[in-house]
């Protein structure tokens, strides 16, 4: 018989994912600030408080909590980006909402560090899944600014002789590049940049941006 005394009990569910939730705010943001190969299961630990076994018990190795990160940080480009693009059928609104969604972004400081840190890791990690995450979140919205383009150029609203993919491609340059380089730059700046780079891309698929 199994005395009461030698009974272990296990944490609750609710402390779990509590814990869990903690690791990954913590990871999210020392991946994003120093990248993949800047960040040690110790330095994961020190900053949870945790030790390295409590870390492995819940994810297996830095591989697959640094995936953990990236699938937190696509929903936060779909959050402020691409979420509000798919709520209206407009071509002309979803570029405008494209742009509108670089700005709000930027406009939170600890995010756009995180961001930054994700675009330049995600480019350097050669792990197999990781990489094949990457070219997944790519092609998902490259596909979707390209149907995007298209439904415009062939409803007359723009007016272009590239290709859409090519575009659509130029269009997540821009939105990498202002997290990349304007996340330095004061607030007010950094708006008008982004709307002088909606201004020159709506020109140039001869789309009037809205005032």
């Amino acid at each position: 018989m199994i005395k009461k005394e030698q009974i272990v009990a296990r944490k609750p569910a609710t402390d779990t994912e509590e814990t869990r939730r903690q690791i990954l705010e913590a990871s999210f943001h020392l991946f994003g600030l120093k990248g993949y190969d800047g960040v040690s299961v110790q330095d994961i630990a020190k900053a949870t408080n945790l030790s390295k076994g409590a870390l492995y018990w819940h994810f297996h190795n830095k591989e697959e909590l640094y995936y953990e990160c990236l699938k937190d940080f696509r929903h936060m480009l779909r959050r402020y980006i691409f979420r509000q693009l798919e709520l209206v059928d407009s071509p002309e609104q979803r570029v405008e909402l494209f742009f509108e969604g670089i700005k709000n972004l930027l406009q939170d400081q600890e995010i756009v560090d995180c961001a930054a840190g994700f675009f330049i890791g995600m480019g350097r990690t050669d792990q197999e899944k990781i990489s094949y995450f990457r070219e997944r979140t790519y092609a998902e919205s490259e596909n979707f600014l390209t149907e995007t383009l298209e439904t415009g150029r062939s409803q007359g609203v723009f007016t272009f002789d590239v290709e859409a993919a090519g575009l659509a491609r130029a269009m997540w340059t821009l939105m990498e590049g202002c997290i990349l380089q304007l996340r330095r730059q004061p607030l007010e700046q950094t708006s008008e940049t982004v709307e002088a780079l909606r201004s020159v891309f709506c020109a140039g698929i001869r789309m009037n941006p809205s005032s």
